[in-house]
C-alpha cells in the first residue's frame, strides 16, 4: 500500500477570503483534516476553512496542552505525529491546516521534523499575519534597499533590541504580555511614534491602534503584533 502524503496548508491569518486556491484545492482533495487548537478550545484554522469542508472529511484535532515544560510539548507533538503517521500509513493523504504559514512560528514545523524522513510531503504556503496588517495599513514593508526583519516578541530583550536597531522595518509577531518591553525598546530606538499594533487581523476582533495609544491596563492579545519602522 502506498502511504498518504502530509501537506501543511497554509490557510492565512483569519480572513477565509484570503485563503489561496491552491489551499482550497489541497483541502477539497484531501480526505483527512487535521487540525491544532489549544486544549478544550475551538481551532482558529477550521474556522477560516469552514465553508469547504466535507462530510466525508475525517477530521483530526490536535489539541495542545496549556503547558510550557519542554518535555510535556514534546510529548504533544510525538503523540501528535503518531496520530497523523497512523493515517498516512493507511494510505490517506492529510491536510494539516496551519494559520499564517506553515513555516513561518508555526506548529506544522515540529510535526515536518517527526514525519519527512518517513512520508512524502507538501507545503502550500498561506498569507502572512504581517502581510495582512500592513496590506490593511497601507504600509510599505521594504523599498529597493531597505532590510525588513521579522522577529518575535518572545526573544530575550536584548537580543530584541538589537534586532530592531539593524533592521530598516520591523514586523514583530506574537505580542501578548511583551508589549511594555516593547514599547520601551521603539521608544529608546525613536520609533514609537510611527509603531501600530494589529490585533487578530482580518478576524471579527480586529483592532488596529498605535502602540504609543495601547491602554497600559489592557494585554494585547498572542495574536497581535507591531510594525515599526526607522524614525524620519
Amino acid at each position: 500500500m502506498t502511504s498518504g502524503k502530509l501537506i501543511g496548508v497554509g490557510v492565512g491569518p483569519g480572513d477565509p477570503g484570503l485563503l489561496t486556491l491552491k489551499a482550497v484545492a489541497a483541502i477539497e482533495a484531501s480526505p483527512v483534516i487535521a487540525y491544532l487548537s489549544a486544549e478544550g478550545e475551538a481551532s482558529l484554522a477550521r474556522n477560516i476553512v469552514a465553508a469547504h469542508l466535507r462530510a466525508d472529511h475525517t477530521e483530526v484535532p490536535l489539541q495542545a496542552p496549556m503547558r510550557l515544560e519542554p518535555e510535556v510539548i514534546a510529548g504533544f507533538y510525538d503523540q501528535s505525529a503518531d496520530t497523523l503517521a497512523a493515517e498516512l500509513q493507511a494510505g490517506r493523504d492529510v491536510a494539516l491546516l496551519c494559520l499564517g504559514d506553515p513555516l513561518l512560528y508555526g506548529s506544522f514545523a515540529y510535526l515536518l521534523d517527526r514525519l519527512r524522513h518517513r512520508f512524502a510531503f507538501e507545503v502550500v504556503p498561506g498569507i502572512m499575519s504581517f502581510a495582512a496588517a500592513s496590506s490593511k495599513l497601507g504600509r510599505v514593508l521594504a523599498r529597493r534597499r531597505d532590510s525588513f526583519a521579522i522577529l518575535s516578541s518572545l526573544l530575550p530583550e536584548e537580543r530584541l533590541e538589537a534586532l530592531i536597531a539593524a533592521a530598516d522595518q520591523v514586523a514583530i509577531l506574537k505580542v501578548g504580555h511583551r508589549l511594555p518591553m516593547l514599547k520601551a525598546i521603539l521608544e529608546r530606538q525613536g520609533r514609537l511614534a510611527d509603531a501600530m499594533l494589529v490585533a487578530w487581523v482580518g478576524w471579527p476582533e480586529e483592532r488596529i491602534v498605535p502602540v504609543a495609544d495601547w491602554p497600559a491596563d489592557e494585554e494585547p492579545p498572542y495574536f497581535a503584533l507591531v510594525l515599526a519602522g526607522r524614525p524620519a
